[in-house]
């Protein structure tokens, strides 16, 4: 069974005491490439070594994530831009970039600024861009709608919106990233999920946050990802072995640089 984690942190120094034997438990339970976003200029150093000790399992991303967009974002951008073009040969996405306002609504319009740019990327580079959308679907929508129809690409991730959202999202031509939240006992996702086009699906973790049940609270990493495709397999009524076959289809048709 073949398993592709399309958002790990796993870069982060959450993991820097045992790093080589989650990557371990990872592919030992077929998780064979993880996609790792990146969230500002500081942490792209860390990723990139990570990526350089398992080239074969660990693929980049570059992005400012929303919650580090503040008043210096355009210098920010702008290195990564420089990292981007350095890095293009390897990077598999742009990302993560979006809107966050459950941190701080103040930097709305900054956020948004920023959010455009990454959409540029994409286009200008072909590749697909990774959304994070906290309590944002709105003001997210109304930035990607000018876009419409020119070949965008990505995926929401950590999506935990409604039916009504995720169907604007697959007619948009995105697809949804599911994670942990679909293992909690609150979650709508299993109500959902049966009325999106399985095609449209791909499996996350964001370890170190948001861990599946039995481990909620707990770091997360990207072995538990056999604990969400199973739920996944139980609201599909399927076996983890067909839905982690849809799901890996889906991931390299998304993000197909990670397989070159």
């Amino acid at each position: 069974m073949k398993i592709v984690d399309t958002h790990t942190h796993i870069y982060l120094e959450d993991f820097d005491a045992d790093f080589d034997q989650i990557l371990q438990r990872a592919i030992d339970a077929g998780v064979e490439r993880m996609l790792l976003p990146n969230i500002e200029i500081s942490t792209w150093p860390a990723l990139q070594k990570a990526v350089e000790r398992y080239p074969s399992h660990l693929f980049p991303m570059i992005g400012l994530h929303p919650s580090s967009v503040k008043e210096d974002f355009r210098k920010q951008l702008t290195q990564l831009n420089k990292y981007l073009n350095d890095y293009q040969d390897d990077v598999v996405a742009i990302g993560e970039t979006g809107i966050d306002l459950y941190w701080d609504v103040s930097t709305l319009d900054l956020q948004i600024q920023s959010f455009d740019q990454h959409i540029q990327w994409a286009l200008e580079f072909n590749l697909p861009i990774v959304i994070h959308s906290r309590n944002a679907f709105q003001a997210i929508f109304d930035a990607l709608e000018p876009y419409r129809g020119r070949g965008l690409k990505g995926v929401f991730h950590c999506f935990t919106g409604t039916l009504e959202e995720s169907q604007w999202i697959v007619d948009f031509g995105f697809h949804l990233g599911i994670g942990g939240v679909l293992t909690y006992k609150k979650s709508d996702l299993p109500e959902i999920l049966p009325h999106v086009p399985k095609e449209r699906i791909v499996l996350e973790t964001d370890a170190p946050y948001l861990s599946p049940v039995p481990f909620r609270g707990k770091r997360n990493e990207p072995s538990y990802i056999l604990y969400i495709l199973a739920k996944l397999a139980e609201v599909w009524k399927t076996t983890p072995g067909d839905a982690a076959e849809i799901t890996y289809k889906n991931s390299k048709n998304l993000f197909p640089k990670a397989w070159k």
